[in-house]
Formats: C-alpha cells, structure tokens, sequence
C-alpha cells in the first residue's frame, strides 16, 4: 500500500500557503502602518502600490506552497520511511525504524472539519520537534501509516532485544511484538474538566506574568478617566479602587489562562492498546500521542497548590525519544491531568504497572533547619535592605515569614524510599513531586555533600533517567549520608535498599502516601 511514492490531500496547499503568507504578512502591515501616517495625497497611491504588491505576493506564496505540496512524496520500502521533499534544494530523508521513537497525530480546527490529520514522526535525536511531519493525510491513511511504522518499530526492537539476550517486555516499545485490543480508558468527565482548568499552574502564570504590566499602567489608564475627578489622586478610596482594578485584571488572566487549559485537554482520552498508552485531547488542535511503555523511564505524581488542596494529581511521564506534546513546554508528558490520590494508584496499576510506588520515609529531623534556612536566607537578602531604606518598607518582612513557611513545608513534604526494583523520591518546588524509577531506567546517580552537610550527616541525592529532549533529574536534598550511599550502592546491584519501616514495605500506599 505504501511501496510507491505518495503525496498528501491537496488540501496540505492551505498549510504551505500559510507558511508563506505569514511571512508577507509582517513587512505588508508595517508599509501600511508607514505610508498611512502621512497626509500626503501621494500616501494613497502608495497604499494602494503596497496592496497590489500584497496581491501579488500572495498569488507567489500560494504558487509556492502548491510546488512544495507537489514535491513533497513519501513512501516506505524496506520497512524505511523515505520522504523527498524541498522547493529549490531537494532533501531527501530515511527513517530506519529502529530510529522511529514515536508516531503521533495532530488536526487544527480547519483540518478537523476536513476529517485530516497531520503525522509526526519523532526520533530520539530531534527532542520536542518531530523528525518528519506529513500534513493534511486522511484519518484512515495516517492509521494505517502510523500502524505500518509502529509495527515496524516494533519487530525492529524485538530483533534487537533477541540478540541482546533481552525480554521482549523491556525492550519493545509498546512491550509487545504486535497490536493488542484496547485495554483501560480514562476519560475528563465536565466537571473534572473545570477542575483542571480552574487549579492549573496556567492561570496563575498568567497572573504572574501580568502583575507588573498591569501594575504599571492602571494608575495611569485610571488618571485619564472621569473617575480621577471623583476620587482625588492620593486619597485612601483612589488607593482602594486601583487595587480592585488591579485584582480585576489578574482575575481576567486568571480565566484566560484556564480557558485556554479547557481548550487543551477537550474531550481527554487515555487508553492502554496492548504496550501502548495513547492520548488524545484538545479541541481548536486535536493530538493523538502514543507512549510505548517500554520507553517510559519515570513516572510522576504532580500537585500544584491548588490542586493538593482538593487532594488531586497529575499523573506524567518521562520517557526516552518521546516529546512532551506541549509545544516547546518542558517536563513529562502528561498521561492524566487530574485523578484523585486513589485513583492515581489504580490508574498506574493499569496504565503503567510496575510503577506503584513504596511507602516513603521522611527527612531526618535534623534535615528540617536546613530547608528553613535555604528558604529564608535569600529572602532576607532582598527584603532587609527594602526595610531600611523604603517608607514602610517594614511590611516586606512577611516575606521571609512566608518563606519559613514553604522551608517547613517542603521538608515535611520531603520522602524517600526503596522496595524491590523501585526507588521514589518526594520533594517540592512549586508543587510536590513524587518521582518513581524503576531501577534499570536509572541512568545515573549521585549523592553530593558540602561541609555543612558533612557536619550533620547528611547528603544529596541526584538520580537522572533518560527523557526527551534532555535527560530528567530528580533532587533530594538533605538525605542521611550513608542511606543515599547505599541507593548508590542498590543501582548498581551490590546490595538491596531495606527501609527503616518495614511495615511500610508494601507496594500500594494509602491515599496520604501517593
């Protein structure tokens, strides 16, 4: 079927237009802006030359794209993807499937309504950005290609992990030799949609982004209105009406940001096909992203503040040559935004089993005064000045108050712990992460010790498994010196890890333990 060269649905012309036409269209709109300035009768003429020249441009641009749409074929020979394609300089490109990682699909809204789809293919060497895109294939020809190059992948890695001496389960992505029928499926019910919107980091990083603009001009934007007759410029009330203009604003990016969250994960769909976990989600751009289990290396349960307060996760993992499909956003691609602490068990039972994390044991006590200090210590550096020289400059003090707070709490989030084959380690940025690693995907790790340290015994442990574009690292710092020594010890098979609570030794924590 796919021996002979092909070329995508002529409608792949509107994507390469496009692509031109968005380079028109800067230069177009500043000669506009230029020649409109002036009050010459001659600016008319001049406009009036731009747009024919616009015109004219865009009949190249979509003369362009429709040549590089024609030279654009692919076929597969040999079980290799073979792609010609370049308008003035023809590039031609392999892809053996040993280097396919991943096979994904994505449809903007135009592409939806017209049943096409775009097929990415990813390598490992290329990171986010996909080695190969094929715009505009029919929903049932892209299937069937991504079936024929994920089954090629697969018998490849297969072959490899015979003569290796390997089992099939560890080294096949997907895990198996062949497609399987659909297993588990997860979707986004309409109120755990609104969930993920309303407690997603998006918003609040649009707040935070926006704070400083919108703090900077909506004095100014309020001394220009009717109102500045009203309240008078310094008075307690102007003061009052700023913050609530202030707070109205940050409120609109707030929904802005969980808009755009809704948007993303419309319509979320997760489900095992035999050793695959596929995704699908969005509306305004649909993808569909594959995750072959045996390229997953770590798995993460993410809680952002707002949603540890509700008690719920987001479910990600890292694995090696496959992109996050969130656009250029680094971290793990996300398998499940929001599941509750239960439900995140049974969900990498079946998901990706083999990943249930231990129970995890704390930070020793002496650890607790270290993240304090690592908390306080820059911001008194900032803020002590600012209350000596600034007016009032004294309420800036709550600030290292505040980052007492956070000390504490991310040591009491802190946790480590290791059974079996399966290592976890609990720490907190922004949100607390719990990372599990099984102890083959571990590439490397590390335990670091400066003199303070030395003192109290205590160490760091940094463990990094491979991921795309650039290896993961997870961090604890302030772990008993001679523990983390033996988790070095444990990677590299000299001896087995026992926890300090072997009651806690069991496979499936409780709800509080995830």
């Amino acid at each position: 079927m796919w021996s002979e060269p092909r070329r995508a649905h002529p409608a792949g012309v509107l994507v390469y237009s496009a692509k031109f036409l968005g380079a028109l269209l800067t230069p177009a709109i500043v000669l506009v802006a230029v020649l409109g300035t002036g009050d010459d009768p001659r600016t008319i003429v001049g406009i009036l030359f731009v747009g024919a020249l616009i015109v004219f441009g865009a009949g190249v641009a979509v003369a362009l794209a429709w040549a590089e749409w024609y030279r654009f074929t692919f076929h597969v020979e040999d079980r290799t993807l073979r792609v010609e394609h370049g308008l003035i300089v023809r590039r031609s490109t392999r892809l053996t499937p040993e280097r396919i990682q991943s096979v994904d699909t994505r449809a903007n809204l135009l592409f939806r309504i017209l049943g096409l789809v775009t097929l990415d293919v990813h390598t490992a060497g290329r990171g986010q950005a996909p080695e190969v895109s094929i715009p505009a294939l029919t929903e049932e020809d892209a299937r069937a290609l991504a079936d024929e190059l994920r089954s090629a992948s697969r018998q490849a890695a297969a072959g490899e992990a015979v003569e290796g001496g390997e089992g099939a389960a560890d080294s096949v992505p997907g895990g198996e030799a062949g497609p399987a029928p659909a297993g588990p499926a997860w979707r986004l019910s309409t109120r755990d949609l609104v969930l993920v919107s309303v407690t997603s980091s998006a918003g609040l990083l649009a707040m935070a982004a926006l704070a400083p603009v919108v703090g900077a001009f909506v004095p100014a934007f309020v001394g220009d209105m009717p109102v500045a007759e009203i309240l008078p410029a310094g008075s307690a009330v102007f003061f009052v009406f700023i913050g609530l203009m202030l707070v109205f604003f940050l409120i609109v990016a707030w929904v802005m940001g969980s808009v755009a969250t809704a948007l993303m994960y419309w319509d979320f769909l997760c489900v095992r096909t035999g050793g695959d976990v596929r995704i699908e989600r969005g509306l305004l751009q649909r993808e569909t992203r594959n995750v072959p289990l045996g390229r997953v290396q770590a798995v993460r349960l993410i809680e952002g503040p707002l949603r540890q307060a509700i008690g719920r996760v987001t479910v990600g993992v890292d694995a090696a040559g496959i992109a996050s499909g969130q656009g250029q956003q680094m971290g793990p691609t996300v398998l499940h935004p929001l599941l509750s602490r239960a439900e995140a068990i049974r969900f990498l039972d079946l998901m990706v089993p083999g990943h249930t994390g231990p129970r995890l044991e704390g930070l020793p006590r002496s650890a607790r005064r270290r993240y304090v200090i690592r908390a306080v210590a820059p911001a008194l550096l900032v803020t002590v000045p600012v209350a000596v020289i600034v007016p009032y400059g004294w309420f800036a003090l709550v600030v290292p108050v505040l980052a007492g707070a956070y000390g504490l709490l991310a040591y009491a989030d802190a946790g480590w712990a290791v059974h079996g084959g399966v290592l976890a380690l609990r720490y907190r940025v922004a949100a607390r992460t719990t990372a599990v690693v099984r102890r083959e995907r571990i590439q490397s790790v590390a335990v670091s010790q400066h003199p303070l340290q030395a003192i109290a015994g205590l160490g760091t442990l940094v463990v990094r498994v491979a991921s795309s574009p650039q290896p993961a690292t997870f961090s604890l710092a302030h772990v008993d010196f001679a523990e983390a020594i033996g988790v070095v010890e444990w990677v590299s098979g000299g001896v087995e890890v026992v926890e300090p609570d072997e009651a806690g030794a069991a496979m499936h924590p409780g709800p509080d333990d995830v």
